[in-house]
Formats: structure tokens, C-alpha cells, sequence
């Protein structure tokens, strides 16, 4: 009896765990017309950022100052979850996604450094099927795409 307590304090212990646990899936947003560029990447992602819209332009930098390995796979995610939230925007028509990092100078200096640069013309953004933006490669259908060899694999 004692046992099969323990077994049930031990199997919601790590359901509780799993729940509380970070998710690195981006987070789903309710997106209308009313939601702003800022209302959709503040919930997306963490970091401090920037945003700059002018006649359907849309500049997002954003300043990761938690860089680790594997962080140009969340880069990426969270990259392409901006890109198809803000597809639901209809002011918005060429987007692009730049992540800074601090890098170490060779003096031994950190500085904020461009280290992924995502564009896409109005066109190539609007052949996107944004509804399924789990399956899009960012890599190769953004118009333009930049990293830094600081994050190279």
C-alpha cells in the first residue's frame, strides 16, 4: 500500500516537473489585426528587442544576451514563429529578423554583434504557407539569410 502511494506521489511529482518545465517551442499568440509587431515578438521571445515599421517594412532587432550552444536552433524558431505571426498582419509586408549576441574581442571586450540576419522581399514572404511554419526551412526560402561564423555548427 505504501509502495503504490509512493509510486503515485512519484509519477504526479514529474508530471508536475514536465509542466513547469521550458518549453522550447515558441509560444502561440493570438494574432489579429489589433496586435502589434511589438505584441508578437514580446511574446515570443524573451530578449530585449527593437522594432522599426515604416510603410509595411518591418525591422525586428533583438538583443540575445543568453547565447549557448544550440541557441541558432531557438534563434531559428523563434525566428520563423515572428515571421508567421506577422504574416497575419496585413501592413506588413517585408519583414526581417536580426539577433545581436556578445561576442568576445580578441582585447577580451564583449560587444553586442549581429550574428543572424533573416529577410524577405515582399514576394518570397507572401509564397510562404505560413500556416504550416513548423515544416518552413528559413535557411533556404528567406530572400536573404545570414549567420555570423560564431554560430556555424
Amino acid at each position: 500500500m505504501i509502495l503504490k502511494k509512493l509510486m503515485y506521489v512519484m509519477v504526479f511529482a514529474s508530471l508536475l516537473l514536465t509542466a513547469c518545465g521550458k518549453s522550447d517551442d515558441p509560444k502561440e499568440v493570438a494574432v489579429d489585426q489589433n496586435t502589434s509587431v511589438e505584441d508578437i515578438v514580446g511574446a515570443i521571445v524573451k530578449n530585449e528587442f527593437t522594432v522599426e515599421e515604416s510603410k509595411g517594412v518591418v525591422t525586428i532587432s533583438i538583443q540575445d544576451t543568453d547565447v549557448t550552444e544550440g541557441s541558432k536552433s531557438q534563434m531559428l524558431k523563434d525566428s520563423t514563429k515572428i515571421f508567421a505571426d506577422l504574416s497575419k498582419l496585413k501592413d506588413v509586408k517585408t519583414p526581417a529578423v536580426t539577433w545581436y549576441a556578445p561576442l568576445t574581442e580578441p582585447n577580451g571586450d564583449k560587444t553586442m554583434t549581429e550574428v543572424l540576419n533573416i529577410y524577405f522581399s515582399k514576394e518570397d514572404y507572401h509564397k510562404v504557407d505560413w500556416a504550416n511554419y513548423l515544416q518552413v526551412d528559413i535557411e533556404s526560402t528567406a530572400t536573404n539569410y545570414h549567420e555570423s561564423e560564431a554560430l556555424e555548427d
